[in-house]
Parts: structure tokens; sequence; C-alpha cells
């Protein structure tokens, strides 16, 4: 079989023949649900391969040194390595679209429960989370995707105001914006309804693109009026927010052996907690189509070995707009978590698409 690297560039390894393949297979699927490494005699009994303990050692040690498969000390069994891993995920890709149904109601009850964007997806990382016992992980829509749906701008003092943008998928977007000259509430009133009636139904970014100056010459209102509700908005909307990111069951991760074990869990909760570099490896998994796992060191960001994320990008329309996704162990239960972050994209992003039309 070949292995295509995660990053899409095809990197050529040992073709394995099929038996190598099916027993690689059964070792990783045996550690992931032991967390044993796992010995040749018990693991020829348990699946029935029709081999020798001695043979099935020569398989296990041809498997070793391809980088498969690692034994903790010489008495011990094998565990897989994260090349051994990876294996194994890309061979269930072809096979993971069966989904039990109540799990299906489960999340999309879930969406149409909520009617703020926020509130869905901290739903939707605890689903992920309470599902999977890991953490649940998520990050929203950039503001600029967002259609919208009314605009208000209110008088903090004489000279500022707080913009605020309600748009289609219930997000609220909220700006502080000085001013050079007072203005009253009544002014401001005036300033929201010409905004409301002009720039609802558009995005932001066709807003900031195009909008702002082709309305710079639109008539039938008074031209101050105009002038000032528009140069408030420019300015409300100059500095780009960073997109939120949403995270569940973070303490899922103290209970798992493997990550404890090798003390990283430390650093894999500082990863976690930091945000920055999450957000990285995130917006850069929004570009990808379907389903997307980093296994262990193929996170190169944080270098932790025992880590994984399994992602899937979520769409408004064709516009790939945010991720869901799940950290867990490199020893996670792939057969599960894969479909389950998969089926969760595909779920958000017709739920999104439908919501802003």
């Amino acid at each position: 079989m070949l292995i295509i690297a995660n990053e899409g560039e095809a990197m050529i390894l040992k073709q394995l023949n099929e038996r190598e393949a099916q027993v690689l297979k059964a070792i990783v699927y045996e550690y992931i649900s032991t967390g044993k490494p796992v010995g040749s005699r018990s693991f020829v009994q348990k699946y029935s391969f029709s081999l020798s303990p001695a043979t099935m050692r020569n398989i296990m040690y041809d498997l070793e040194q391809m980088g498969y498969l690692s034994q903790p000390h010489t008495s011990a069994g094998r565990i897989p390595t994260d090349k051994g891993y990876r294996f194994y995920v890309d061979s269930l890709l072809d096979t993971y679209e069966t989904i039990a149904k109540n799990g299906v109601e489960v999340r999309e009850e879930l969406l149409t429960r909520e009617i703020e964007l926020d509130k869905i997806f901290m739903s939707i990382v605890r689903m992920l989370s309470l599902i999977s016992k890991y953490t649940g992980i998520a990050l929203m829509p950039k503001p600029d995707f967002t259609v919208v749906k009314h605009i208000e701008i209110i008088s903090l003092t004489a000279n500022e105001v707080l913009f605020i943008i309600v748009t289609r998928t219930g997000i609220v977007i909220h700006k502080n914006v000085r001013l050079s000259s007072p203005v009253n509430q009544d002014e401001l009133y005036k300033y929201s309804r010409f905004l409301t009636a002009e720039l609802s139904g558009y995005s932001l970014v066709e807003i900031k693109q195009s909008l702002i100056n082709q309305l710079r010459t639109v008539t039938g209102i008074e031209p101050q009026v105009r002038d000032i509700a528009l140069d408030i908005t420019e300015l409300a909307l100059k500095d780009e927010k960073e997109p939120e990111i949403y995270i569940d069951g973070i303490e899922n991760l103290l209970h798992i052996p493997d990550m404890v074990e090798t003390e990283k869990l430390r650093e894999v909760l500082r990863f976690i907690e930091q945000k920055d570099t999450l957000r990285k490896i995130m917006e850069e998994l929004r570009q990808k189509e379907g389903v997307f796992t980093l296994i262990g060191e193929e996170i190169k960001e944080i270098a932790i070995p025992c880590c994984s994320i399994i992602a899937s990008s979520y769409k408004i329309g064709n516009s790939p707009v945010g991720v869901v996704g799940i950290i867990g162990p490199t020893r996670m239960d792939y057969e599960k978590v894969v479909p389950l972050v998969d089926y969760t994209g595909k779920v958000v992003s017709n739920f999104l698409t439908q919501m802003t039309k």
C-alpha cells in the first residue's frame, strides 16, 4: 500500500504486502483497545491468524524495521509508532461512512436547539468531548463571512459610540468607536436606520471591499447623515477580529494514562490553553477538504509525540469558514473519532448554509 503524506506530498514508502498490512492494522487496533504492547503468541491466538508465533515475530520485526512499530524494551511486545498510526488511519478512510443513526439525530437536534452561533459552537464542542471522551475544539467563522441583519449605533459618551452588528448567523459584533465631534442619540438613530437599510443582506467582506465606497454617492438621504454613518462603519470594521476558538473536555485528558505517563500532559495543556498556536493550526486546516488528521510529530508546531488532532473544515456555501475537531492521544479511537468529526463538519456546513439564506 502506498502511503500519502498528510500535506498532500506523495511520500513513497516501502510497499507492504497484504499480510503485513493486515497484521499492522490488527496490532494498532489491539493497542488502541488495550493500551498494552502486543506480543506475538497471544496476538496470533486472539486474531486467528493462520501463522505460527515465530512467523508473527518475524513480521513484527520487519514492521519495526520499516518504522511502523517500536519495542519499549527487549522483552516487551510492540506498539505503533506515529507512522503505524498514520497507516491505520489512512486505511480507515474508505470505511468510516457508517455512523449510528442515533448519533446523527443527537447532533442535528443539538444545532436546532440554539439560536445564537456562539452557543451552538459551545454545545458542539461539548458534544464532541462527551462522545469521544477527549477534548472537543471549534474554530468559529471569521466575521467577514457573516451576513448583516441589523446595525445599531448607541451613544456611550459625547465622543464615543458602540457600533453593533447583528448577523444572520446569530453573531453579534460590537466595536467602540471614538468620534472627532459629539453626536447625540437622535442622530445615531438616523445612522442606524440608514446602515441597516443599505447593508442588510451583505457580508462584511462585501461591505469592506466595495459597498462603503459605492454608498458614498447614494442619493435620497442627507449627505451628512450618509457620510458620517459610513465613516463610523469604516472605523468599526477597520481592525479584523481574530476568530474565536471554543474548547471543551480538557479534563478528559487528565484520565488518559498514555499522556500522563509520558510526562507530556503539561505541554499539551499549555498548548491548548494558550490558543495562539492552536488557532494557527486550525486556520491552516480550514483550507483542507473533508476530515484531516495530524498524528504525533506531524503537529510540527508543538512537537508533542503523544498528541493527535482530528479536524474537519465546515463551509458556508462553498467557502470554508471554520473547523471542528478533537484533540486526544495518539492512541486514540480513530475508528470512532474520524467519522464523528467528519459528520459533524458536514452537519455544521449544511446548518450554517441554510441559516444564511
